[in-house]
């Protein structure tokens, strides 16, 4: 008997290995299509759940997306040949698979913000020569995630629902200010929101600062623009801005410098 029960057992062992063996490995994917994947147009641009920007999978060949934000339907932006002049606005949103590269701009801050790498560059390059000048153009919002800019975006229209305002009105008048997820420049790692020393924060009078000045004299020689000047407001459709400053490169900013245009009228945009 003890031999027979022996001999069950070294059985039963051996068909438990084969079968081991014969069961396919899984399927391994290359990393050219888990990047496919990830990229599918059907799935949202972040993996939170009550994201709002998706693809609109009955729309894919025309690359619109879709809101639930009353009023705002953006079309998706068109990739033009000069990377850093690609256009976001209410209007155009970035196509769902955009992920810049990123850098930290200023490592000396606590906060490593950072931007798309030949923007931090440049942006450290124009941060050393305006410290040599007296002048600290301290980095306070650069890239802003999908989700990010979406809970921004959210809290400034509900901040207006709180006043009484509909949410078709709150929607409209948080867009001046705050970008719909997608839709700002922040989310393309191309935008800095700049302060100065001792204020954490963004304020129209930071036009009254040397940090302002050296930039008006001198940021179009790093590639850098004022983005919402006070005089554009009616091809613009976004409140003066004068702390945030766009990286499109040295020649183009030089030459909007010379012609006195922004961004929407040196590409030919109609708001």
């Amino acid at each position: 008997m003890k031999k027979t029960g022996a001999l069950i057992l070294l059985a039963g062992i051996l068909l438990s290995v084969a079968s081991c063996r014969a069961a396919p490995e899984p399927e391994r994917k290359t990393e050219a299509e888990t990047t496919a994947s990830i990229l599918s147009p059907v799935q949202t641009l972040e993996t939170t759940a009550d994201d709002a920007v998706i693809v609109d999978p009955a729309n894919k060949a025309s690359g619109a997306y879709a809101y639930d934000y009353p009023g705002i339907t953006p079309v998706v932006a068109a990739a033009p040949a000069d990377p850093y002049l690609i256009y976001v606005s209410r209007d155009y949103a970035l196509p769902a698979n955009y992920e810049p590269a990123l850098q930290v701009c200023v490592s000396i801050y606590p906060e490593k913000i950072e931007m798309e790498v030949t923007a931090a560059e440049q942006y450290k390059a124009m941060y050393d020569a305006a410290l040599t000048d007296g002048a600290e153009l301290v980095p306070f919002s650069g890239y802003r995630s999908i989700s990010r800019q979406k809970s921004n975006f959210d809290r400034e229209i509900g901040s207006y629902v709180s006043k009484g305002y509909s949410r078709t009105e709150a929607v409209n008048l948080a867009a001046q200010s705050i970008l719909p997820p997608g839709c700002s420049e922040h989310n393309s790692g191309l935008a800095m929101d700049i302060t100065r020393p001792g204020v954490w924060d963004t304020r129209e009078d930071f036009d009254t600062t040397k940090e302002f000045t050296w930039l008006q004299a001198h940021a179009h020689e790093y590639g850098f623009i004022l983005r919402y000047p006070k005089d554009k407001q009616d091809a613009l459709n976004v409140i003066y801005e004068p702390w945030h400053w766009r990286y499109v490169g040295i020649g183009t900013a030089t030459a909007m410098k010379a012609s006195g245009q922004c961004l929407e009228e040196y590409l030919g945009i109609t708001n």
